[in-house]
């Protein structure tokens, strides 16, 4: 991701923060895909960070499990908790470099169908992923020189974790071996 890339991330988390909202919990009765050739990265609900039970992890935790070098995560603040059922609680951090970007969603509390909420927004089709959580869904696509727009999103009881790594060498397998250690 370049500089000028990374301003667009606060316009595109809008639009998928109304889309959580109005998709409620609802699952897909087969994989999703988007169409188009533009790339750009899968963004989380804007949430405010006030009442999320989680923080986020230390950006050498994230890098160190991503291959990465990153900086300490912001919260991705805007919307309000009102777009997640009564009681659920989250948090969305974004790692941002300056030629890539790590953004992790954590929810609490939420039911397991809001890994559709996720999965339906990803830029091409999802696959099934064993292993990891109760039930698990990524993609990945090249952006070449070796670097990859990809994501994964788990569900485990009542918590919902979403991992999207934009423009990174990261593999499907460490943000698997990430999400389980975040669940």
């Amino acid at each position: 991701m370049t500089g000028s890339n990374s301003r667009w991330i606060p316009l595109i988390a809008l639009p998928f923060a109304a889309a959580l909202a109005a998709c409620g919990g609802s699952s897909p009765s087969g994989t999703s895909s988007s169409a188009g050739a533009t790339v750009a990265p899968t963004v989380a609900p804007t949430l405010t960070a006030a009442p999320a039970a989680a923080q986020c992890p230390s950006g050498s935790t994230v890098g160190s499990a991503l291959g990465l070098t990153l900086p300490d995560a912001t919260n991705v603040v805007g919307g309000n908790t009102a777009q997640l059922p009564s009681g659920a609680t989250g948090i969305v951090c974004d790692y941002h470099a300056s030629t890539y970007n790590v953004i992790i969603t954590v929810l609490q509390n939420i039911p397991s169908s809001y890994i559709s909420n996720f999965s339906n927004k990803f830029p091409v089709t999802f696959k099934p992923v064993s292993g990891v959580g109760d039930e698990a869904r990524s993609f990945s696509e090249s952006l070449g020189a070796g670097r990859n727009n990809e994501g994964l999103v788990a569900a485990k009881g009542s918590t919902v974790v979403a991992i999207i790594a934009t423009y990174t060498p990261a593999t499907l397998s460490q943000l698997e071996a990430l999400v389980n250690s975040l669940l």
